[in-house]
């Protein structure tokens, strides 16, 4: 009888052992690792790479030169199937043609099933009447996007952040005498392109999720007569452009998942 119990306690030993080191005891696993989230930039005219101080021909014979493409966004999510949202980080990005890839964070392993983020900035922060109203001279951090910046993202007089600023020269004629210049400074809440992308891309923990923005700087002057649409600052007399240039800037760009960009 005695010979069974202690037969009995060895068993029971090993049996508490193994349940000890076995692969089912959630505090020894290890935690699932995060995927970084890229958005990577493909900037176009037409079929070439663009760049700024680049001549351009246009398809009605007039060069362009761009001399300014800046352009902010804002608040990017990633959204699974079931409408779960991850905020990515961090909020603002201030992007120019130099800019290849914007680290947007991490997200959980799962599945990807949009990508949501804003051309502009977002109404509460964009103003100081917002909820959470910021402006440039707020932030002791000047690498903050929307400190301030060289090119002047900021309306001072109007209280606001400019969400697409572009710049350049045009010949009319193409015989290498720029006759006059374009401005868009384009902003205000009213302005803000909201993008939503269906991804339907499932990420392991040893995954990196890509996606590409695509902007054509050809597209974006598409059906414009830059002989008398070349000025507007959003606001008076040029607010009609203005809505009209910033639908052109929404409609040059596009999202698709993927980590390919123009600037190999």
């Amino acid at each position: 009888m005695k010979i069974q119990n202690i037969s009995l306690v060895i068993a029971a030993l090993f049996f508490f052992a193994a349940c000890d080191d076995g692969d089912d005891d959630p505090v020894s696993q290890p935690l699932a690792q995060d995927v970084p989230v890229f958005l990577h930039y493909d900037f176009k005219f037409g079929e070439d790479d663009f760049q700024l101080n680049t001549n351009y021909t246009t398809d009605g014979g007039a060069v362009v030169r761009y001399t300014l493409a800046s352009f902010y966004l804002s608040k990017p999510v990633i959204m699974d199937d079931a409408g779960g949202m991850t905020m990515l980080s961090p909020d603002y990005h201030i992007i120019r043609p130099d800019v290849m890839m914007s680290n947007l964070g991490t997200m959980e392993p799962g599945h990807a099933h949009m990508f949501n983020v804003s051309i502009g900035i977002d109404e509460a922060t964009n103003t100081e009447e917002g909820a959470n109203g910021m402006q440039p001279t707020d932030f002791t951090d000047a690498s903050h996007p929307l400190a301030p910046q060289a090119e002047g993202m900021y309306w001072s007089w109007a209280s606001g952040y400019i969400f697409v600023k572009i710049e350049g020269e045009v010949d009319y004629e193409g015989d290498g005498t720029f006759d006059n210049t374009f401005k868009y400074h384009l902003g205000t809440n009213e302005f803000r392109k909201d993008r939503s992308t269906m991804l339907h891309s499932d990420v392991a923990a040893s995954d990196t999720l890509g996606i590409t923005m695509a902007v054509d700087y050809e597209m974006f002057l598409d059906g414009v007569d830059l002989e008398t649409e070349f000025l507007s600052m959003s606001m008076g007399d040029g607010r009609a452009l203005g809505i009209k240039m910033m639908n052109q800037f929404d409609a040059a760009t596009s999202f698709s998942l993927g980590g390919g960009h123009g600037h190999n």
